[in-house]
C-alpha cells in the first residue's frame, strides 16, 4: 500500500467497479480514484473475463493504490448488470460508489457526496451531474443533465418527488452515484430486464430518499466502444432497436418492478402501484401504434395526458410520429 497517499480516510466508502476489456481507458480511471480527497476504504473490482491488459492493469494499481484493492475475476461472463450485482454484494464499506472502467472522477467527487449522505442521514443516495468527454478525453462542452434534459427545474421536482420523475424516465447515471449500504437488501437480484443503476434508482426512491448535486463530479467519457451510455447503444440493447421495441423492453422493466413491490407487501391500492401499472398498461398500447400516420395519430391524441405523466410529453410524442418509418 503506497505511504504516498494525498486523501484522506473519512467515512468508510466503496468504491464497487466492473470491468471488460477496458484496458485503453482503465488507468487513467484508476489514477483519479487514488487522487480522491476522500479516499476509499475499498476498491473492488469484479472483471467480466477480460481478454485484453485489463487484468495487468489492475493487478498493478493494487500493489501500489493507497487503499485495499479486490479483483475478482470472474469464471463465467455475466453480463454488465450481473457483474454489477456482484461487485455491489461484495462492498464492505458504510457507503458504495458505482464506478465505471473508462471515466474519470473530479478529486472531491467521493467527498462531496459521502458529505451529503452524512450530513442528512435520511438520504438513502446522491448522484451528480458530468462532463461529457469524448473518446480521447477532451472536453465536448456538453453536460450530462442537459443531454436528459434534465432543467433546474426539473431537478427540483425530482428532489421533491423521484418516482414521479422516474415514470417518465432515467436521469440517474450509475457511475455518478453514491449509496448506502442499507439500500442493498432492497436491491439484489437486478432483474434481467434491468440495467444496474435504473434499478439501483428505484430501490432508493421507493424504500428511502433521493437526491442530487448540481454539479459536474466525473468526466464521463463518450465512446463508440462503451457497453452503456448516454449515446452508445440503447442503455446496452443495441443500436438497432425501435421504438416499438424500446416500449415493450421498458414495459417489462416496470412488470418486473410491480412484481417486486407486490412481493414486499405494498396495498393494490397505494397510489404508485396504480401509476406502475398505469405506465406498463401505457408502453404496451405504444408498442402497437398503427403504422398508418392517421390512425396513429388518433391513438396518440387519445394518450396525450399520459404522454405527459408516463414519457417525456410533447418530445415522445412528436417521436411517435416517425413510427410508420419502423418495421412493426
Amino acid at each position: 500500500m503506497n505511504s504516498n497517499a494525498t486523501g484522506t480516510f473519512g467515512a468508510r466508502v466503496s468504491v464497487a467497479m466492473c470491468t471488460f476489456n477496458g484496458g485503453r481507458y482503465l488507468e487513467e480511471q484508476l489514477e483519479s480514484i487514488a487522487l480522491q480527497t476522500r479516499l476509499p476504504c475499498e476498491l473492488v473490482v469484479c472483471d467480466d473475463r477480460s481478454t485484453d491488459d485489463t487484468l495487468a492493469i489492475l493487478k498493478r494499481f493494487q500493489s501500489e493504490a493507497p487503499f485495499p484493492v479486490k479483483v475478482i475475476q470472474n469464471s463465467q461472463r455475466l453480463g454488465s448488470t450481473r457483474n454489477f450485482d456482484q461487485a455491489i454484494g461484495l462492498a464492505r464499506g458504510r457507503f458504495i460508489a458505482l464506478s465505471d472502467q473508462d471515466d474519470r472522477w473530479a478529486p472531491t467527487k467521493l467527498e462531496r457526496l459521502s458529505v451529503a449522505l452524512e450530513e442528512n442521514p435520511f438520504l438513502g443516495g446522491v448522484f451528480s451531474d458530468a462532463n461529457l468527454v469524448d473518446g480521447d478525453g477532451r472536453q465536448t462542452g456538453l453536460r450530462l443533465f442537459a443531454q436528459h434534459g434534465f432543467t433546474a427545474a426539473k431537478q427540483r421536482d425530482f428532489v421533491a418527488c423521484p418516482t414521479a420523475t422516474l415514470l417518465k424516465h432515467d436521469v440517474v447515471t450509475g457511475a455518478t452515484l453514491v449509496f448506502r449500504a442499507t439500500i442493498r437488501r432492497y436491491c439484489s437480484p437486478i432483474p434481467a430486464s434491468w440495467v444496474h443503476d435504473g434499478w439501483l434508482t428505484w430501490m432508493i426512491a421507493l424504500h428511502s430518499r433521493l437526491s442530487l448535486l448540481a454539479e459536474p463530479l466525473i468526466d464521463y467519457r463518450v465512446h463508440a466502444g462503451q457497453q452503456l451510455g448516454v449515446t452508445g447503444g440503447q442503455g446496452g440493447h443495441g443500436e438497432a432497436e425501435t421504438r416499438r421495441q424500446f416500449y415493450r423492453r421498458v414495459a417489462r422493466q416496470f412488470e418486473d418492478l410491480l412484481q417486486r413491490v407486490v412481493a414486499e407487501g405494498w396495498n393494490e391500492n397505494d397510489v404508485l402501484i396504480k401509476k406502475i401499472r398505469g405506465k406498463i398498461a401505457f408502453l404496451k398500447r405504444q408498442s402497437t401504434l398503427s403504422p398508418s400516420l392517421g390512425v396513429r395519430t388518433l391513438q396518440m391524441m387519445s394518450q396525450l395526458p399520459r404522454y405527459m405523466h408516463y414519457a417525456r410529453g410533447l418530445g415522445s410524442l412528436r417521436i411517435d410520429l416517425l413510427l410508420g418509418r419502423e418495421t412493426p
